[in-house]
């Protein structure tokens, strides 16, 4: 029973990400260069978000937190595509993504009457933030601000689990942007010596292997 009831979340999840999905592409298409005709695909948006929520739904199943997580990946997956072609972090995306996880878990803190993995999470958030930040003035502009901002959705969302899967989440970024910043064809020179890598993208990535851990 609970293996069929964790295929109807699963279908229900794939659903959402097709209708979701879809809706999202209009956003990455206005912050891509047309040239980019793949990235603003509506069914590219589509199969990307229809994959992140079917693992969600395999996962989390029936749990509140699928709410919150599948609204976060909804996001997710337009800012991953607009920072690997453009190389920023639109905050008219991040905050609201912030926002939405904040709530989300607000109401589910209230509703579970434990208010612990709450606090947790705005730690990890501030924990998460505050490193990137440092690291944004430590390397000069090596980190974006977008960076700081994901890096704070990241802690949040995964602080919510434990402090050991906001540990693994940066872990797991930090070995993808290495993967990525080896590579010639993905890598960007911002300058005469400045490597531009799209962090987003393996920050999202981290998160995603952390919750389905």
């Amino acid at each position: 029973m609970q293996s069929t009831a964790n295929w109807w979340w699963v279908g229900g999840a794939t659903a959402a990400g097709l209708v979701f999905g879809t809706a999202a592409s209009t956003i990455t298409r206005r912050f891509v260069r047309r040239e980019r005709s793949l990235a603003g695909a509506w069914w590219f948006g589509s199969v990307l978000t229809v994959a992140v929520l079917g693992l969600l739904g395999w996962r989390v199943g029936g749990r509140g937190e699928l709410v919150v997580y599948g609204f976060a990946a909804v996001l997710a997956v337009p800012l991953a595509v607009i920072d690997w072609c453009e190389h920023r972090l639109p905050r008219a995306l991040v905050w609201p993504q912030l926002a939405g996880a904040l709530t989300g878990f607000a109401g589910l803190c209230l509703v579970r009457q434990d208010s612990e993995p709450g606090l947790r999470a705005l730690a990890a958030l501030a924990a998460a933030g505050g490193l990137f930040l440092l690291l944004a003035l430590l390397t000069g502009g090596g980190v974006g601000a977008g960076d700081v901002n994901v890096a704070a959705v990241i802690g949040l969302i995964t602080g919510w689990i434990g402090w050991a899967e906001v540990a693994g989440a940066l872990l797991v970024a930090g070995a993808l942007g290495a993967i990525v910043a080896a590579v010639p064809v993905i890598r960007r020179r911002g300058g005469k010596h400045n490597t531009v890598v799209p962090f987003g993208p393996c920050l999202f990535l981290g998160a995603l292997a952390v919750v389905l851990a």
